[in-house]
């Protein structure tokens, strides 16, 4: 059985340019719970420069979790696991309330 969580009260935007993904959450000074953005293709992130911690989901190719990092404080680095192809930033303590898990489907809608 493939377990799945739809995700569908939180907006997620995408980080899919090069400069999107250079700049993603550095000019946001919070982030809502309501929102996400999500980074395709991801691999390892950091938070250098953040005002604010975040939750950080890395995500294969079909969005299934493959790693968790709760609460990730700014001026910190997190390795991507191997397969990953995409990275979800939710604000700081969402992942949990929003029942996200390791290999668990995300869907987005």
């Amino acid at each position: 059985m493939i377990e799945s969580n739809l995700l569908k009260n939180i907006a997620i935007f995408k980080a899919d340019s090069w400069l999107t993904r250079l700049v993603g959450l550095l000019k946001h000074s919070m982030l809502p719970d309501n929102e996400a953005m999500l980074f395709e293709p991801g691999g390892s992130i950091h938070t250098i420069g953040m005002r604010f911690a975040i939750d950080v989901v890395y995500l294969e190719k079909d969005n299934k979790v493959l790693k968790i990092v709760a609460d990730m404080r700014p001026w910190r680095f997190s390795f991507a696991p191997k397969g990953t192809r995409r990275v979800l930033e939710l604000s700081s303590g969402n992942a949990k309330r929003t029942g996200i898990h390791l290999n668990q489907t995300l869907v987005f809608g």
